[in-house]
């Protein structure tokens, strides 16, 4: 197998994780929210729902930027999200569609482009290789943490709060901005 192939498959492993990891998850219980505990920022509101929203956000922004020329944004991104949130079923239709857009974005990829130099959303150059490896960790250590979350909370009649606006006070100084 090819080293393109490993990194394929370890994708698509990791983003069944995560698949397994949100099965059952009801929307209120998506929007449930332990207590914060301290100052870190999450990369999330800490809800299941705001994981799935950025484990999406993710996977468009690290694919457009590396492999297509930035064709979206993270200003692109929170405006389609305010557009859904906070409804969970939309939020695992963009996940889905999110995990599409990834696999498109360097499935045309050679083993030798693996050592290319791309865009990474910071402004710096990564090898693709890194950037693919990025992700597939993303999505599995997101999973671990829906898993254990899916026990920890109960269920919320408030949603949650705007991942769109999350999206806007974070990464609003950034070069993919």
């Amino acid at each position: 197998m090819t080293s393109l192939g490993i990194l394929k498959q370890l994708t698509e492993m990791a983003h069944g994780e995560l698949e397994e990891a949100l099965k059952g998850v009801t929307e209120r219980q998506s929007w449930a929210v332990l207590p914060q505990g301290g100052p870190d920022y999450l990369h999330s509101d800490g809800s299941i729902h705001g994981i799935a929203l950025h484990v999406a956000t993710c996977k468009f922004a690290y694919g457009s930027i590396a492999f297509r020329n930035s064709e979206v944004r993270w200003r692109d991104l929170a405006k389609r999200v305010e557009k859904f949130e906070p409804d969970w079923k939309a939020a695992l239709g963009f996940l889905q569609e999110a995990q599409d857009y990834w696999m498109q974005t360097w499935g045309g990829l050679s083993d030798e482009g693996l050592e290319d130099e791309v865009p990474h959303f910071s402004g710096k150059l990564w090898p693709a290789w890194k950037i693919i490896r990025t992700m597939i960790h993303h999505d599995s250590y997101h999973a671990g943490q829906i898993a254990i979350l899916r026990y920890a909370v109960g269920e919320s009649d408030e949603p949650p709060p705007s991942v769109a606006e999350d999206i806007r006070t974070h990464c609003k100084d950034l070069p993919s901005w």
